[in-house]
This record gives C-alpha cells, structure tokens and sequence, in this order.
C-alpha cells in the first residue's frame, strides 16, 4: 500500500487533517483502531459556537443543545454568570461527540480520504533514518503501508510522537483525570454550562453540568494527576452528585473515564511528520477542552500537507508552516492559559471564594482574563501582588 498521507487517529483533529489534505487531491489513508468512529466518547462533549463560521460540519445531528451561557460556582457557593451577552462565541453547544466525530470523517470521506478500521498502527515505517509510513496491525494480519508524511492524531497518549523522538511525557501536573456520567430522567431546567471549583470539590480541576436535553445531563469531573489518587476522581464525582438533589435522582446511562493534557504544546514537526491534536498538546490548560483547537489545526496542517504533496517536498522545513499557524492562530493562548492554570493553582478556597464574591454583581464589557482580574484588583486591592503575574500574562497575551 501506499498514500501520500497516513493518519493515525480518526478523532476530529484527525478527520479534519485527512479532509482538507484530501481536498488538495493528496492520496489519504486514515487508519483507526476501534471498531466505530467516534465510539466509546471520551470527552465532556462541550464545544464554542464558532465553529459556525469554519463551515466543517453540516447539519445539526450532532447539536444535542444551544448554551445561553456558563455559571461558575465558588466553593462556599456564589455563583459568577456569563451571559451570553458577554461572551459572544465563548458560550457553546453541547454536542452528541459520537455523531460530531461521525459527521467530520464523513467530510474527510467525501474529499476522498480512506478510512480502514480496527486497525492499529504498531510503529513508524523508517528507511535509512527517514520516516517512509507504519507498520500496522488489523486483527491477526501485520502489514506496513508506506506514505510520504504520516499524521499522529492517536490522542493523549500518542505513540507516533514517541516513536519519532518527540518528548510527549506528561508530568502528573499538567495531566487531568476524568470521569464523566451521562444522567437521564433528571429534574432540572437549565440553558447554562454550569462549573463547580474548589479543593475539595475537584483538586487542581473543577466539575462540569451540561444539559443535553430531555432530562438528560453530562456530569462530570476533572482532577489534576498530581493531587489524585486512584479512584479519586469518580468518588469526588458521586459525592458531588449525592449532595445535589436534582442530580442524585437521575440515573446513569453512560459512564466515562479518561485523562486530558494540561500542558504546553509539544514539538508538532519533524521530516516527513506532524503531530494534530491531543498529540500535540493542542488542549486549553484551564479547560482541558481540545474541540476547537482541533479543527483549527486540522484545517491548518491538512492546507500545510496539501501544499507539501503539491511541492512532492516532505521535510522538517516545509511542513514547518504547519506550526507556524497553529502558533499564530491559537499558541499564544495556550501559551498564557498554561501560565494562568499554574496562578490559580495555588489559590486556596478561601480565595476562590473572595475572587467569586468580587465578581459576581460585576458587569463585564468582555469577558476575557484581562477584564477578570481588573475587576478584581478593583474590589480588592491586597490581591494585586499575587494577581501581577496574572496581569502581566493576560496583558502580553492581549498584545499579541
């Protein structure tokens, strides 16, 4: 066999990498190991509204419900809206993810990309140093498949990264674990994402409500590696739902569990390589939501593959262009989101607490870092040497 591109991965990174290299006329392969696209989900399912303007999904199959905006609750309980007024395309949908992964590798199918599935890709196919494509495995057949660039989109714990020498070690602190139930017949009224935050509530992470619709709700918790243990994250989760009387009578139809980076990018580039994704630590730090960045860097190194195969010139320079846009659409943010998740770490609640009480009667021209912590040096001026750094991220990211 032989491509001009092989992804490994058919997540939404993947898919939309394979779609528009495709759409270039480059001859693609997406190789998955699982039995279905998009099954089992692995993630909390939210997602920003602007990925209306990129025009990469048709439909609304995969829309399970519109948010009108977030509410944010402090440990001692004070609640900081925002609107959707004030977030503008910050507020998002929740989506159904198995028919939104479904729905991208349909795109990449349509612009002539191949899918070949549960197959799994065992190592890189090298030649004299040089990457040539991976061997793969596909129930008891071993197999290699030769391609001039091959894409890592297989995920947090992405083997082609480590294969091609990339450092994708996570520390314990820049790794969240996951844990996520799917609730039906709940009682409960809601148009809003809703986050819960505090040590004791979700360690170096917070819990996350988010309607689908129907009485049906996402419940789910994010803890930071470091400060967990295991089994932590799901007793944390079923403690928090024990203690919330609308939550506590629906019943499970879904549980999850997982991890998601909280890291900074890594390297994304080598000859004949490129990591999209989670792979590529392509995942906001104080979120862990890795939706958006994974369709804009999809696009951006699909476009990067394309203009490479055209040019029949694969190496660590040409497909540099790739991390070149990624940076420009969206690392900067990454980059001081990383910083900010590191600031916020060492609020205790008490803070937190005092942080929520400043915010929550404030009325907000934007919402970004910036305005946040302007608004809370007003309040309290005491807070301003432990917000400085936090002022000065903020205010160089702005800048940028």
């Amino acid at each position: 066999m032989k491509y001009d591109v092989v992804v490994v991965g058919s997540g939404p990174a993947g898919s939309v990498t394979a779609r528009f290299a495709a759409e270039t006329g480059a001859k693609v392969l997406i190789l998955e190991r699982r039995v279905e696209v998009g099954v089992p989900v692995l993630c909390g399912e939210g997602i920003s509204q602007k990925i209306d303007n990129w025009g990469m999904l048709e439909g609304k199959r995969w829309i399970a419900s519109k948010m009108d905006g977030a509410k944010i609750y402090a440990p001692d309980g004070t609640m900081v809206t925002l609107s959707k007024e004030m977030a503008g395309n910050e507020t998002g949908y929740v989506v159904y993810r198995d028919i939104f992964d479904q729905e991208l590798a349909r795109q990449a199918a349509k612009a002539g990309a191949k899918l070949m599935m549960k197959t799994e890709a065992t190592e890189l196919l090298v030649d004299n140093e040089q990457i040539k494509g991976v061997k793969v495995k596909q129930f008891d057949e071993e197999f290699e498949i030769e391609a001039d660039i091959v894409v890592g989109a297989d995920g947090v714990e992405s083997k082609v990264g480590q294969w091609a020498g990339i450092n994708t070690v996570l520390k314990p602190n820049d790794l969240e674990t996951c844990a996520q139930y799917t609730l039906t017949n709940v009682d409960y009224k809601s148009d809003y994402c809703e986050f819960y935050i505090g040590k004791k509530i979700a360690p170096g992470g917070y819990v996350w409500i988010f309607p689908k619709g129907k009485g049906i709700f996402n419940v789910g918790i994010g803890i930071l590696a470091s400060l967990s243990e295991s089994g932590m994250a799901l007793k944390l989760l079923d403690n928090f739902i024990a203690g919330h009387s609308e939550l506590k009578k629906g019943e499970p139809i879904r549980l999850l569990a997982g991890a998601a980076p909280v890291a900074k990018p890594v390297e994304t580039v080598k000859d004949n390589l490129i990591l999209v994704g989670d792979a590529a630590r392509h995942v906001d730090p104080i979120t862990g939501g890795g939706l958006t960045t994974a369709l804009e860097g999809g696009k951006i190194a699909g476009e990067t593959i394309g203009r490479a195969i055209e040019q029949q010139m694969f190496d660590e320079e040409t497909l540099s262009a790739y991390e070149t846009g990624w940076k420009e659409a969206f690392g900067r943010k990454l980059r001081r989101d990383y910083l900010v998740k590191e600031i916020l770490l060492d609020f205790d609640d008490k803070t937190l607490n005092m942080l929520a009480d400043s915010l929550k009667d404030y009325k907000f021209k934007e919402f970004s870092t910036l305005s946040l912590v302007k608004a809370l040096v007003l309040k309290h001026p005491t807070l301003l040497m432990k917000l400085k750094p936090l002022l000065k991220v903020s205010k160089e990211s702005k800048e940028d």
